[in-house]
């Protein structure tokens, strides 16, 4: 009985830690109509020995209150590729089809996937001048993939704001950005390890210990 209570109490907690992780997904749908278009997008950019600043802009695209994919803009002066274009999609995506990359009505570009992990599989695209106009310029840009069913699997990202935060002096720095994000990933942390304890239960680890030692 004591270990149904602990893994109850476990449960409830992991359920009001997924709640607070999803709260800014769960705002952002509540407050869509509230928003300004630059709030859909976030900057952090570092200053270089040069003096120009290295940024990423990034938008993460949310349906029902959970991420369903990403789009981040790399912009470095320093390095030989200076823009690079990085989308995230969903695990169930068919490989071999690749990802294709559309702004609008314009021509669209496949490419392959270039890595998936425990949870999103990414894109790159080594882009210029002429695509980050296309950004500007443009309303959507469509991230399309096949699932494992062989049926479209589409991430719409929202360009209006895209301009003005990129091109805008208002953005975080790496140790601002850090700061508001480690109380998140403090609380990602307590979710894994919650979520680990209850596998460990589940499948019986530990369960030959005395009730009386199984709590603190």
């Amino acid at each position: 009985m004591l270990n149904i209570m602990k893994s109850g109490a476990k449960l409830a907690a992991a359920g009001m830690l997924a709640m607070s992780l999803a709260g800014g997904a769960f705002a952002q749908d509540a407050e869509q109509q509230e928003r300004k278009p630059e709030d859909n997008w976030l900057k952090v950019c570092d200053k270089l020995s040069s003096g120009d600043l290295a940024c990423i802009v990034r938008q993460v695209v949310y349906k029902g209150g959970n991420k369903i994919g990403a789009f981040t803009l790399r912009d470095d002066p320093s390095g030989e590729n200076r823009f690079l274009a990085i989308a995230e999609m969903p695990l169930a995506v068919l490989l071999p089809f690749g990802l294709t990359w559309q702004v609008d009505n314009t021509k669209p570009i496949r490419m392959p996937f270039v890595t998936c992990d425990p949870t999103k599989c990414t894109g790159q695209l080594v882009v210029n001048e002429a695509f980050i106009g296309a950004l500007k310029r443009g309303a959507k840009l469509k991230l399309s993939a096949k699932n494992r069913a062989n049926k479209d699997l589409v991430v719409d990202v929202n360009l209006s704001g895209f301009t003005a935060v990129y091109e805008g002096d208002t953005y975080f720095t790496p140790a601002e950005f850090q700061a508001q994000t480690s109380g998140q990933n403090a609380l990602e942390q307590q979710l894994q390890g919650v979520a680990e304890e209850l596998r460990k239960e589940k499948s019986g680890e530990g369960s030959d210990q005395p009730a009386e030692n199984s709590g603190n």
